[in-house]
């Protein structure tokens, strides 16, 4: 098949069965392989009488990272998507996604994410309200922002050769930055798809759970200390406000393109270093 869905649940079973019955009416041509990390509100016996599911059941909460990992062992796809329980989908949103895979040499893409109506929506309201909301003179973005893993694709081929999740990061926050960032350092482009989108309930999940945040912040930042640069948005952006008061102006995109320009210089002298030492 062209695509694996790897989803976790943990607990919220209603949020669950909406996002499993929105993929399969807006999906083709995937597996779904669904690691459950310890529920106890009736997940698990639903997600046993589900058809056609690779399911991982841990005894434990083992985290975003390490429960993506173990359905990446699990994928059979060319494609390969981390996708939240507490997600809908839009149209299309793998095969717009796909086209930029097409065209560009990315590692990660994501439709456009919204949540108009941040605690309850239907299917119509968050269709219409991205149809008649969002109008773009492009159709694909690099945005390090805006490529999220509450609904992203990758490629097989990109994971083997940047690697799994690090599982330092717990429970969650700041594992997919990590990976963003790996990805521009190999020379991969992340990306936002303005042709589809999904709608995000917000952190359902998440926010029950002890994430760890300001570990998991400091890790990354030990790691990559020049990300602060690269992804302005939220809290990160107001901090960075008041620091330097001209960052509320400073344009992320042209950030990103030099970055890019200093990675691609770094490794042109990295091979010529490495030329000459053979020579």
């Amino acid at each position: 098949m062209k695509l694996s869905v790897i989803t976790l649940t943990y607990n919220k079973l209603e949020y669950t069965k909406k996002f499993i019955e929105s993929l399969y009416k807006y999906t083709k041509d995937f597996e779904l392989i669904i690691v459950d990390n310890g529920s106890t509100d009736g997940t698990v016996e639903y997600l046993k009488s589900l058809k056609d599911v690779k399911l991982i059941l841990n005894n434990e909460n083992k985290g975003f990272s390490a429960g993506n990992n173990q359905g990446i062992e699990l994928a059979e796809g060319e494609y390969i998507g981390f996708l939240n329980n507490d997600i809908l989908l839009y149209p299309e949103w793998f095969e717009a996604c796909e086209e930029v895979f097409k065209i560009e040499k990315a590692a990660f893409i994501s439709p456009r994410h919204i949540n108009p109506h941040y605690d309850t929506t239907d299917e119509k309201s968050y269709i219409n309200y991205f149809k008649n909301n969002f109008k773009y003179a492009q159709k694909y973005e690099k945005s390090f922002d805006e490529c999220v893993f509450s609904c992203v694709i990758t490629k097989r081929t990109v994971l083997n050769n940047l690697g799994l999740f690090d599982e330092n990061y717990t429970q969650a926050f700041f594992e997919d930055n990590d990976f963003k960032y790996r990805a521009i350092e190999a020379g991969y482009g992340v990306f936002v798809t303005n042709e589809a989108c999904f709608f995000h309930f917000g952190s359902v999940t998440s926010k029950t759970l002890n994430q760890n945040l300001e570990a998991n912040r400091k890790y990354y930042y030990s790691k990559y200390p020049f990300a602060e640069y690269l992804s302005i948005s939220g809290s990160e952006k107001y901090q960075l406000q008041r620091m330097a008061k001209q960052f509320r102006v400073f344009p992320l995109n042209k950030m990103y393109e030099i970055y890019l320009i200093c990675i691609k210089i770094k490794n042109r002298l990295n091979k010529i270093i490495t030329k000459g030492k053979k020579s």
